[in-house]
């Protein structure tokens, strides 16, 4: 009995996997690369929703390189159990060179200071970004 209790603990331990969207969010979290040229214009927005909230708005647009596969995340310093914005991810990926742009969308409990990190990852490179609000 204690074995089978062992095995189905084992099996429940080794069966969860990390979502590609996890190892995303945790990558940009650790990393503090700054890309030097960003073939890409990116535009910060932030508007009070209230008193206490705050939306953001990252929008990619006007590639300079080839921009297939596109996937983009953008991400925050405030605790908060929203997901971040992302595109290519969870979902299809986008031909930047098709699009008119990406635009990421998000809200936050407005505080002081908040740092927004952002990767833009192609079918050949990753760009990373930063904003500080």
């Amino acid at each position: 009995m204690k074995k089978i209790f062992i095995i189905l603990c084992l099996l429940l331990v080794g069966c969860h996997k990390i979502s590609p969207y996890d190892l995303y969010v945790k990558e940009l979290k650790e990393t503090n690369i700054i890309s030097e040229d960003i073939p890409f214009d990116i535009n910060f927005y932030i508007d009070n929703v209230n008193e206490n909230r705050i939306i953001y708005q990252v929008i990619i647009d006007n590639p300079k390189v080839e921009a297939n596969k596109v996937k983009a995340l953008v991400i925050h310093d405030v605790v908060t159990k929203d997901i971040f914005p992302s595109v290519g991810i969870v979902d299809e990926e986008i031909n930047l060179n098709e699009e008119k742009g990406i635009i990421l969308i998000g809200y936050v409990d407005k505080i002081s200071d908040i740092n927004f990190k952002v990767l833009i990852e192609t079918e050949d490179n990753k760009y990373f970004y930063t904003y500080n609000y």
